[in-house]
């Protein structure tokens, strides 16, 4: 199974890479076995499928063997992940924000949160990822990533990119009083985070936007000043989840 990812990423081309362990599992259990059981596949069956002896097989999962890279590309054609996943494993964090037209990331119930599998390339402890509910869109259902730098305010990439963003604590106190007025879409009595097309104006100021419809999110989204951002990110990655192998 293949992954479709919306990505600018290098190629890797390391010929030298070797299995190492995956501490997550028991010291005795190597990480392709499993990503054997992951597949629901047999020593036998694997070996068949990637044109290897049962002997070398074994000697790849007692890590008595390193795995070159040809091998690793034609491991992951046949169990349907990444070659690096053979040397290293994924990660996966809780999906649990949810965003649709109005731009608001709302959390999901608790019934609908689970967990997603996140590419080892995007991984890091500060990645966000939210889900779009965007019927009639291309992009409904689709996950995207985020990293959140909390130390850096606003991305210097963030400018006209589709970005995570949330309100400093000096634009929620300015305008905590406008939440309730029938203006701002969602009608929330609490500032949520906003995914949305980061523009600029072209006077120093700034504006958030559906990337779709080029219109405001909602009437608080203009003349925005950099301090008025907790912090900004733009999307890293997005990705249809049917096409990621948990």
């Amino acid at each position: 199974m293949s992954t479709k990812l919306y990505i600018d990423t290098m190629s890797i081309n390391n010929k030298t890479l070797k299995l190492i362990q995956n501490s997550h599992l028991d010291k005795t259990e190597m990480l392709l076995n499993k990503l054997l059981k992951d597949a629901d596949m047999s020593q036998a069956q694997f070996a068949k499928e990637v044109g290897k002896d049962a002997s070398t097989v074994n000697r790849w999962i007692k890590n008595n063997r390193s795995i070159a890279w040809e091998n690793a590309e034609k491991i992951a054609k046949v169990l349907g992940c990444h070659p690096v996943e053979v040397y290293q494993p994924s990660m996966s964090v809780n999906l649990y924000l949810k965003v649709n037209w109005d731009g608001v990331a709302t959390e999901m119930p608790k019934d609908e949160q689970y967990k997603i599998k996140i590419p080892f390339e995007f991984y890091n402890p500060e990645v966000k990822a939210v889900q779009f509910d965007a019927p009639g869109t291309s992009t409904d259902g689709f996950i995207w990533l985020f990293d959140l730098h909390k130390k850096k305010k606003i991305d210097k990439n963030c400018i006209g990119k589709v970005c995570y963003m949330t309100a400093s604590s000096e634009f929620k106190k300015n305008n905590n009083h406008k939440l309730s007025t029938s203006e701002v879409i969602g009608k929330s009595n609490q500032f949520c985070p906003l995914v949305g097309l980061l523009k600029p104006k072209g006077d120093g100021k700034l504006q958030i936007v559906n990337s779709y419809s080029n219109k405001l999110l909602n009437p608080l989204c203009d003349n925005l000043n950099y301090n008025d951002f907790e912090y900004a990110a733009p999307v890293k990655a997005k990705y249809d989840p049917d096409l990621i192998k948990l």
